[in-house]
């Protein structure tokens, strides 16, 4: 019986031979993905997965971290030194959020598929 809050309430089975099942689930490994329903679902109403890697994003991403959290340290000091340095600290603070603008914007795009 369907449980009263799920989402996905109709239920497909269909069935396969013992090579066929390996055959699914080393396409699954292929594509890292351990969510059977979840793989089905995506082969069925696309017909194809891509799988992206994005190590080298978020290798980016975690200096880009690191450089902000440096920053912000340096304009805290900046900021107790008054009115003189402010808007320096006003156009590192824009480049710094112009820069997670565009990190965004990048796994955005890898992640369209």
């Amino acid at each position: 019986m369907a449980e009263p809050n799920r989402k996905r309430k109709v239920q497909l089975l269909f069935r396969v031979t013992a090579k066929e099942k390996d055959l699914i689930h080393e396409k699954m490994r292929l594509v890292r993905m351990s969510n059977f329903e979840a793989y089905m679902r995506a082969m069925s109403t696309k017909g194809y997965i891509v799988d992206v890697d994005c190590t080298e994003l978020k290798n980016l991403a975690a200096e880009l971290q690191k450089i902000d959290v440096n920053l912000k340290q340096i304009l805290r000091h900046v900021d107790t030194l008054g009115a003189p340095y402010a808007a320096d600290a006003k156009e590192i603070r824009q480049k710094s959020a112009k820069c997670w603008r565009i990190m965004r914007k990048a796994f955005r795009e890898a992640m369209r598929f």
